[in-house]
């Protein structure tokens, strides 16, 4: 990793339903600020921003796969200090003796808290800094892998602070470029039955990813496929459907260990199931 960014702030749970991230850059609030609200910046170290209205109330849309888009308004807005995204998202910039003291805290998110979600703010954070000292984004696309390696971090944090020490994330795999469920996938989606069953007020959120050497579009529909076997088989055992939680499936982007050998390729192609607490 580029020596600018060796730190691991990991973010702290405020209560169940805040998190906390803090962040120290040397660089002056102003400089911080223009990166958090120009769209030209943030789609470097952020997210893709197609629409972004700087008001209360303002607007704006960010890319997703498959054409989609997330949309929400800015609940707040305060030149050069505060910008919330839909209440959920909320940055908050301080002068500090060493520059910008950078503030953020998220809310419970409808699908919960998810270890993938806070890993990935925390790399985007790092990408912030890079940005910052001026890094393109090409450099930082290929520099950043924090996500990965705090991820378990993330995952003891919400298994501490939100499921009461049950486990987080179960998995099942799948065959190169397949997605029928295979033999190993029954016993781990019957102990997602039972968790289910035993707690009847909770969904799941089922993630597919893929992991094989095919093109972005062909490992959506794949990573889709696999989110629909495990659907199905689910709600053959009695789930109801709307229980069961999808996202659009992310493809290659989140190889939980390095994908240069069989063993790890076939570790990555697999389903997430986290249940909803």
């Amino acid at each position: 990793m580029n020596d600018s960014v060796k730190r691991l702030e990991l973010a702290e749970f405020v209560d169940g339903e805040t998190v906390r991230f803090v962040r120290d850059y040397p660089h002056p609030v102003e400089r911080v600020w223009n990166a958090l609200t120009r769209p030209a910046e943030i789609r470097v170290w952020f997210v893709p921003f197609t629409k972004l209205e700087t008001c209360v109330g303002g607007n704006y849309a960010i890319a997703a796969p498959g054409g989609n888009a997330f949309t929400g308004t800015l609940t707040e807005f305060e030149p050069p200090r505060v910008i919330n995204f839909n209440g959920l998202t909320r940055f908050e910039l301080f002068e500090s003796e060493g520059g910008c003291r950078m503030v953020v805290t998220l809310k419970r998110w409808p699908n919960g808290w998810s270890p993938l979600q806070l890993a990935g703010f925390h790399a985007q954070f790092d990408q912030l800094e890079l940005h910052l000292n001026g890094t393109s984004k090409e450099t930082i696309e290929k520099t950043v892998d924090t996500w990965r390696h705090v991820f378990p971090a993330y995952e003891l944090l919400v298994q501490r602070n939100v499921t009461a020490g049950r486990k987080v994330h179960h998995r099942v795999h799948f065959g190169p470029n397949l997605s029928a469920l295979s033999d190993g996938s029954e016993p781990v989606l019957d102990q997602v039955l039972r968790v289910l069953r035993e707690n009847p007020g909770i969904k799941i959120e089922l993630d597919g990813h893929c992991d094989d050497p095919c093109s972005m579009e062909q490992s959506v529909k794949l990573a889709r496929d696999r989110m629909a076997a495990v659907s199905r088989y689910l709600e053959a055992q009695g789930v109801a459907a709307d229980r069961i939680m999808t996202i659009g499936g992310s493809n290659n982007l989140h190889r939980l260990v390095p994908s240069d050998t069989e063993e790890g390729r076939a570790f990555n192609r697999r389903v997430d199931l986290r249940p909803i607490y």
